[in-house]
């Protein structure tokens, strides 16, 4: 894990919306976080949270219409990046902003080859020439543990297994020595070595280049390997910010022990595996006050008259914050 530095991401209320038929769909609805260099933040919650939705508010690429930014603030090494123009924001994806998504299998061109798309990023960014931009994809080829980079530089997506089209787009990701990396399940669809060696590898950038990263991620496993803090985030908003050890010890929001409840590494021998009843409400319709109730054993009337804000909890570091009314009979779960 990295050693923390200057802040170098801040988020402040934002406010990510889509018009829809039904109306608007509030996906990220009031959503803080800041950020470190050499710190690796994980954002985790069930799917349909807003955490894809808010790294692409990051960077710029919430795609308009339907979707809009609301509200709120993104300070970029102190720049708010929703002020910045459209021209502005392509210099700094991919160049001081990189992002490695979910799937490659997407996220890559079919018809270039995996060297020319790493070539693409360094002579846009950085004004290589066509040999110096290969020699440098070769190169990136090579840091992510892929072999034969000479002649695999050479190779479609198509060609590649799973595991090494994600390295190709770590590879890519990296090429321009990034400040913000921002990786969206980077590892969802690969086995578990694979898994751990993709791990390894970012914290390895990281650490020899003070990157840093935010890990959009549903795996609590994955997150208690590399992160340094934890956002548990559920309909919209940020529930839960602890350092990692502090809230795998003592989690102070119920969700968050719906969410550990349901790990079978933590289930004890023996014990049935516990789900978190009912599902993530509609963006469109959230539940009056806090949006967690429904589905949460300690609701209470207060729960549904007012939304409770994120507060300080009393531990020892200091640095643990969470959203609920009773955060204090969460042992009772």
């Amino acid at each position: 894990m990295g050693e923390p530095h200057e802040t170098l991401l801040e988020v402040r209320d934002l406010r990510t919306y889509f018009r829809g038929e039904e109306g608007v769909a509030k996906a990220v609805d009031g959503v803080s976080l800041t950020l470190r260099a050499g710190e690796t933040l994980g954002l985790v919650g069930e799917s349909g949270c807003g955490k894809s939705v808010t790294a692409l508010s990051i960077l710029g690429l919430v795609p308009n219409p339907p979707g809009y930014i609301a509200g709120g603030e993104i300070r970029f090494a102190g720049r708010d990046l929703t002020q910045v123009s459209a021209n502005e924001l392509r210099g700094l994806r991919g160049n001081d902003i990189a992002m490695i998504f979910q799937e490659p299998m997407t996220a890559l061109n079919p018809v270039l080859t995996v060297g020319e798309q790493i070539a693409e990023t360094v002579r846009l960014h950085r004004g290589l020439g066509r040999d110096a931009a290969r020699a440098r994809a070769i190169e990136m080829l090579a840091l992510v543990n892929i072999p034969s980079p000479e002649e695999r530089v050479d190779a479609y997506p198509h060609q590649l297994s799973g595991g090494m089209r994600q390295r190709v787009m770590i590879a890519m990701a990296m090429s321009c020595d990034p400040r913000l990396l921002i990786a969206d399940d980077p590892t969802t669809a690969l086995d578990v070595t694979v898994q751990a060696q993709i791990l390894e590898l970012i914290e390895t950038l990281q650490t020899e280049r003070g990157t840093g990263v935010l890990l959009i991620t549903h795996d609590l496993g994955v997150v208690a390997e590399v992160a340094d803090r934890v956002a548990v985030m559920y309909a919209g908003k940020i529930v839960e910010v602890a350092p990692v050890d502090e809230l795998y010890e003592r989690p102070a929001h119920p969700y968050t022990v719906g969410l550990f409840r349901s790990l079978p590494d933590l289930a004890q021998h023996g014990e049935r595996l516990h789900a978190i009843e009912g599902s993530v409400p509609s963006a469109f319709r959230y539940p009056t006050g806090c949006r967690y109730r429904t589905r949460c054993p300690l609701a209470s009337e207060l729960c549904a008259s007012s939304e409770p804000p994120l507060a300080s909890v009393a531990t020892a570091s200091g640095a643990h914050t969470v959203a609920c009314h009773h955060a204090d009979r969460v042992g009772e779960l």
